[in-house]
């Protein structure tokens, strides 16, 4: 007989490292994947073929945040609302940090909180939608 004291913290450890490796994949494929539309969308705008309009990069934002919340909630063990809002939540700590670090507090105006809000929009879309429920399969006899 093991001590299920010391189960129950193994069991407890291993859950919330999964938790967080969940977080940090679902937030790197958003962060990637809204790079790459943020550069295909600066690419478009500078050859003239978009408009300088800055709504197709909010909805980017969003639909990065969804995509990697949906990652993280699926790929992770636990509740999927805190798995969804981490991702939106890291993915805005994120782009703070680059902002706060190129432009100071002169790049904190209505579009850029716009972004941080769909972001963390995204995520908790992903989160509440929850996991995918798997069909059991039947034993053959």
């Amino acid at each position: 007989m093991g001590n299920t004291g010391e189960d129950a913290v193994k069991r407890s450890t291993q859950t919330m490292g999964n938790t967080i490796v969940a977080i940090l994949l679902g937030g790197t494929i958003g962060l990637v994947a809204l790079l790459l539309l943020t550069l295909l969308t600066a690419a478009l705008v500078w050859s003239g073929a978009l408009p300088p309009s800055g709504i197709l990069l909010t909805g980017f934002a969003g639909v990065c945040a969804f995509f990697g919340g949906r990652i993280a909630v699926q790929k992770g063990r636990g509740p999927a609302m805190p798995l969804g809002g981490g991702v939106g939540s890291l993915l805005c700590a994120v782009l703070l940090v680059i902002c706060f670090s190129t432009t100071g507090v002169d790049g904190l105006h209505g579009q850029f909180l716009g972004i941080l809000l769909m972001l963390l929009a995204g995520g908790c879309l992903a989160g509440l939608l929850g996991k995918h429920a798997h069909k059991s399969k039947k034993k053959k006899r």
